[in-house]
């Protein structure tokens, strides 16, 4: 059976292999100004507390061990909790321009290429695009975690405190873009999903249902955990390879039909964003930076018992 036959062109498979070449260069184009962005945003977070104690200087010149890392655990996800939701308060003028721009190029992508993509995708079906597709596209949910699991799993096994901090960075990443934010947009925008309707404007925002299009949960889980591989690697053919990977989830989701072209454009952005805010701040904390001090201590009276959290900011 020729290619011809099978469905698969060799000029369509020339400008598939362009597109998703252009996907990934994007992606990594873009990686060094979203990095900045996320630096900038880290900036943002609250300075840290002069009463709250600092850390043995020769240790952090060290790097901190496993142990060290699992204390610093809880208040290193609430100081990137406080620090990603909580950015656009902190945000001047040029991050509200940036942030107008950003969704303003969100809305243009969809104008233009909403309805188009869509009817490249569904007329340009294939047996080879069909495995393809169903091979990457749990990289954008469980595939995912199993990929920081590896990580972490290394980190353990041998010592490698770089790879350790991969996993707990991307998992941060994970449930703040994946768990809360994408979520959160989905409920506000409600926008019905292509496969049940053609009308790319169709949104019943605050209906309750999570099953809706923007942004892609699965393009922003697969950007973040991206993210933060790439920021954690100085090898390019890591950040290709783990921007690759994830260019092709969302590529599936629109080859599935899940999602228009500007939802997975949003996703990519919010993972990419969020997972290189994470990075940043983690990296500050573990320098002993740390903004929030978080400590528990246990309440033990006559007619009382229970636990108190203390927050320091």
């Amino acid at each position: 059976m020729s290619a011809v036959d099978a469905g698969v062109r060799p000029d369509r498979l020339s400008r598939r292999a362009r597109i998703g070449a252009v996907l990934v260069a994007a992606a990594l184009v873009l990686s060094p100004e979203l990095s900045r962005a996320a630096d900038a945003a880290a900036a943002t977070c609250p300075e840290e507390s002069a009463n709250a104690p600092q850390p043995d200087a020769a240790a952090a010149a060290e790097g901190s061990s496993g142990s060290d890392t699992l204390k610093q655990l809880p208040g290193m996800a609430l100081e990137d909790a406080i620090c990603v939701l909580g950015s656009p308060v902190h945000w001047g003028g040029e991050g509200w321009v940036i942030a107008g721009g950003t969704i303003a190029g969100i809305v243009l992508i969809g104008g233009f290429a909403d309805k188009d993509v869509r009817q490249h995708m569904l007329t340009h079906q294939s047996g080879v695009l069909d495995d393809l597709t169903r091979a990457v596209e749990p990289f954008g949910q469980e595939y995912s975690l199993a990929v920081l699991g590896a990580y972490g799993l290394v980190g353990l096994v041998f010592h490698d405190g770089e790879a350790r901090d991969t996993a707990i960075d991307g998992l941060i990443a994970s449930i703040l873009a994946s768990g809360i934010i994408t979520p959160s947009l989905k409920l506000v925008i409600g926008r019905v999903r292509p496969n049940a309707t053609d009308d790319p404007l169709k949104f019943e925002p605050f209906q309750g249902s999570n099953d809706t299009a923007m942004p892609s949960g699965h393009a922003t889980q697969a950007f973040a955990v991206a993210s933060v591989i790439s920021a954690h690697s100085d090898h390019f053919w890591v950040s290709a390879s783990a921007y690759g990977l994830a260019s092709l989830v969302a590529f599936s989701r629109l080859y599935h039909n899940a999602h228009w072209t500007s939802d997975v454009v949003a996703g990519a952005l919010i993972g990419t964003l969020v997972g290189r805010t994470v990075v940043a701040v983690n990296k500050r904390i573990r320098a002993g930076d740390r903004s929030v001090q978080v400590s528990f201590s246990p309440i033990l009276a006559k007619d009382e018992k229970g636990a108190g959290l203390t927050i320091v900011f």
